[in-house]
């Protein structure tokens, strides 16, 4: 049976939470590690925390931003701006202290994702040719200073998020479809005519090993958002640029296994398809890799689905105000979220309830994407 928590109870609890931005002493743990962007009244920037609530660093950024990528090494991770952004950072993880600062090459903007290699060697960064839209992967030697040594095709436009697959070869990408250029920035150009997909690149050579796209009538469906499962089924969180009433589905899993190019579109009420807004803001599994949890900061709604079980059940949902940013927790079976009204929340299998998390002496609103870093050492 599906569990739910109301937005009374959960906004309730968390009113008073708030956040201090500074730099703590960092003692020898292997306590899981969240990283999320934030903004404050004194800027933007990104933050280290633990599961207990309590913030290591707070690091300034020069603009807004967006989400990470982690490197296999666990020493080093990538704060990537929101698009079209001009930068990334490449920092410690254990204290925050940036390496490296990779300044977007000339035509392109980052979109806001990378992931690395298996081995670390090479970030791959979403990005667009910013003067036509087109999507590329920047490619950045992480062993040279993050020199960008080359880029392939997505084979689409507006892309997004970027995992790696299970594989340890195969790159997943999701292309919005939307196309944008630079002397427009974030303006929609061809809604009615939008070209969303999810392909899979070989990381060797830039090999388009295969694509996904919604139905023809569905073609307003933004693929953006991407997590994968114990299986190896690619979770879709989508964004639908199309009429506001329509009733369409929203998140998706693509099974590699199979021989067909369809998504299958999980369950859903269609009162909780609604209350999204038509807008998913972020997707995660969990550590098992059994649980998908989507957030809607439109909707003010978390979704959490078991991914174990026969059909997909929705297991749980919540309520929370601009919830966005999930992260897998510590243990097995649980989800750490945050959201831009400064919560921060611990969802854990078999309680079906949301705790608040520890509180401080200041408010960042936290932004859209979080980052698990599995342990750490000083």
């Amino acid at each position: 049976m599906m569990s739910s928590v109301s937005r009374r109870a959960v906004i309730a609890a968390m009113a008073g939470s708030l956040f201090l931005p500074v730099r703590h002493a960092l003692a020898a743990s292997s306590a899981r590690l969240y990283v999320n962007a934030y903004g404050s009244a004194d800027g933007y920037g990104f933050a280290g925390f633990d599961e207990n609530g309590h913030i290591h660093y707070s690091i300034p950024l020069p603009q807004r931003g967006h989400s990470f990528a982690h490197c296999p090494d666990g020493g080093s991770g990538v704060a990537f701006g929101r698009r079209p952004g001009d930068f990334a950072v490449v920092f410690d993880l254990r204290s925050g202290q940036q390496r490296h600062m990779i300044r977007a090459a000339d035509d392109r903007s980052f979109c806001g994702h990378g992931a690395y290699t298996r081995d670390g060697r090479l970030l791959f960064a979403t990005e667009v040719i910013a003067s036509q839209g087109e999507g590329v992967l920047g490619i950045y030697d992480a062993r040279d200073g993050y020199r960008r040594v080359g880029e392939w095709s997505t084979h689409g436009l507006d892309p997004h998020e970027i995992l790696l697959m299970p594989d340890g070869q195969t790159l997943a990408v999701a292309n919005g479809g939307i196309l944008m250029r630079a002397d427009m920035p974030r303006l929609k150009l061809n809604i009615p005519d939008m070209a969303p997909s999810l392909v899979y690149i070989d990381s060797r050579d830039g090999r388009l090993a295969g694509m996904v796209k919604p139905a023809a009538e569905l073609r307003q469906l933004s693929t953006r958002h991407i997590a994968i499962d114990h299986m190896g089924r690619v979770a879709v969180a989508m964004q639908y640029e199309g009429p506001r009433d329509d009733a369409v589905p929203l998140v998706a899993l693509h099974d590699t296994r199979s021989a067909g190019g369809e998504f299958s579109y999980l369950p859903m009420p269609e009162a909780e398809r609604a209350a999204l807004r038509q807008y998913c803001g972020s997707a995660a599994v969990d550590r098992s890799g059994r649980f998908l949890a989507v957030s809607s900061p439109r909707g003010n709604r978390v979704l959490i689905w078991n991914l174990a079980a026969a059909g997909c059940p929705l297991l749980f949902r919540a309520e929370l105000a601009d919830v966005c940013g999930i992260g897998a927790s510590g243990g097995k079976g649980g989800f750490m979220l945050s959201a831009g009204t400064g919560a921060r929340l611990l969802w854990k299998e078999g309680l079906s309830l949301l705790r608040p998390e520890a509180d401080a002496a200041h408010r960042l609103r936290w932004d859209n994407h979080m980052m698990t870093v599995s342990g750490r050492t000083a």
